[in-house]
Order: C-alpha cells, then sequence, then structure tokens
C-alpha cells in the first residue's frame, strides 16, 4: 500500500521508457494497467511516498503529460512544457510519487540511487486568469456538446492530472486524491477528468479505462466528451480519450466507492 505521507526531498531524472526514441504514446499505453481488477498479477505492490513537485520533475511530469495527451501533440496547439512547469510552480497543490531508498543504505554514496517520480496527482487551475491555453483546447475537443461547453464557459473548473507508471498499483489513487482535496485553496465547481481508454478491435464494446479508477469518475459524470487521440491504432487495441465533467459535490461518494472497490 503506498504511503499518505508527503515529504520534500529532491530526485533525479526520471526513468526512460524502453527505446524511448522509437516508442510512440500509443505504444506506451499498451503496457499500462487496464483497471484496477484487470490482470492484477501484473501489478507490483511496494511503498511509494509523496512529496510536492520541485523544478528537478519537470522532465517526469512532461513525460506523463505526453502520455496522457500524446507526444506527438504540437506545441501550438497545448504547450506541454508550459503546463509542466505549472504544476512544478504550485508547489502547495499536488503530489508526485517515488519509491523512497531503502533505509539501510547510505544515501550520501551514490547520488544515482536517488528514487525516480514514478506517478503524479495534481489539477490545473484554468480560467481567464490562469493557464489560457486549456480553456480553448477543451472547448475545441467539446465543441459538439452544448452542455459540456457551457461548463467551460461559466464554471469554475479544474483539470485533474492522474497519472502514473506501468504496473503502479490503483491503490495510490485513493490517498491522493484525498490529499489533493484538502490542498486546494480556491473554489472549483467541476473537476475534468481526461482519461484513457481503450477498446480491443474484436469486441468494442468492452471498455478497458487505464486508470481504473477513472471509471468511478464517469458514473458520477454529469456529461462526458469522447475523442480519438493521434495515434489512436496501435496493434489490436484502439484507444480513446474521455473527458468527464464531475462536479465537486460528487467526490466524498467518488472517494467511498474507490475505496469499496480497493476492497474487492
Amino acid at each position: 500500500m503506498p504511503r499518505s505521507s508527503k515529504k520534500r526531498r529532491p530526485n533525479t531524472e526520471p526513468p526512460q521508457p524502453e527505446d524511448s526514441s522509437s516508442t510512440s504514446s500509443s505504444d506506451n499505453e499498451e503496457d499500462l494497467d487496464e483497471s484496477m481488477n484487470n490482470n492484477p498479477q501484473e501489478s507490483i505492490q511496494i511503498d511509494l511516498e509523496a512529496r510536492s513537485p520541485i523544478d528537478t520533475d519537470r522532465d517526469a511530469i512532461l513525460y506523463f503529460l505526453e502520455q496522457s495527451f500524446g507526444s506527438s501533440i504540437k506545441k501550438s496547439i497545448l504547450d506541454l512544457n508550459q503546463l509542466a512547469t505549472q504544476l512544478v510552480t504550485q508547489q502547495s497543490c499536488g503530489s508526485v510519487f517515488y519509491q523512497p531508498l531503502d533505509s539501510t543504505m547510505d544515501e550520501t554514496d551514490d547520488d544515482d540511487d536517488d528514487s525516480p517520480v514514478l506517478g503524479i496527482c495534481s489539477i490545473l487551475r484554468f480560467d481567464q486568469q490562469y493557464n489560457k491555453q486549456l480553456q480553448p483546447w477543451l472547448l475545441d475537443k467539446c465543441s459538439d456538446n452544448e452542455q459540456a461547453k457551457n461548463i467551460l464557459q461559466s464554471s469554475k473548473c479544474g483539470f485533474f492530472i492522474n497519472e502514473r507508471y506501468i504496473n503502479i498499483p490503483a491503490d495510490i489513487s485513493l490517498p491522493a486524491i484525498r490529499t489533493l482535496r484538502q490542498e486546494i485553496t480556491y473554489p472549483i465547481d467541476y473537476w475534468i477528468i481526461h482519461a484513457k481508454l481503450r477498446l480491443h478491435k474484436s469486441d468494442s464494446n468492452t471498455i478497458y479505462y487505464i486508470n481504473g479508477e477513472e471509471e468511478i469518475f464517469q458514473q458520477y459524470s454529469t456529461v462526458s466528451v469522447d475523442y480519438h487521440p493521434i495515434q489512436s491504432n496501435a496493434g489490436e487495441w484502439t484507444h480513446r480519450r474521455k473527458i468527464m465533467f464531475v462536479s465537486s459535490d460528487k467526490l466524498d461518494q467518488i472517494c467511498l466507492d474507490i475505496e469499496q472497490k480497493l476492497k474487492q
């Protein structure tokens, strides 16, 4: 089970995926967890600790954003570097996760022993004053849904960032979400969830949520919009994104449902 403690501690560069020069964002998704209960033997049980992001986490955070939005997205459409910077600078809100060093090791002997960032849980505030690029991007993706557009134009929204490395168990999600809620100091009417989904080409009726806990957010969403990312086809799978608008007053019940799901 991940630990809920939050510390500040520097880390080295994040591990790169194998053959990163030739691996697309969609290829990376092939290896991610499909859901909390799908292929549970693939998850690894490790102790994780949380701390606020710092400058040296920027590359790791950028990797996770590319994992969410796709590494081929053009900077003119959505500047992921700018989003990564925002996640680092809002240090009082959001966490990155790492595996602490073995207490029996001398941490000063080898700087390479510092543990890399394995995941992030945060939220991006955006409105007319904060992060002006997210709202136009979301309005474009939701252009055919009047209810979604109305929420984006008239409500206070936060964009939920919920990413982790391969085989990191879903157990990390619940304490991370609860901690994040306590850290948010400004009003948010809706959390916007950007979920990664995949469908098997031979069974398009079966949808897998890469982060299984996000399926519970979908059950409480006011409205949701699907779109296909660039390079959405990979092998036997078709990849999809789902943008969900979840009212903040649903989060208590969502956390309870996630807790119950994790106990199963």
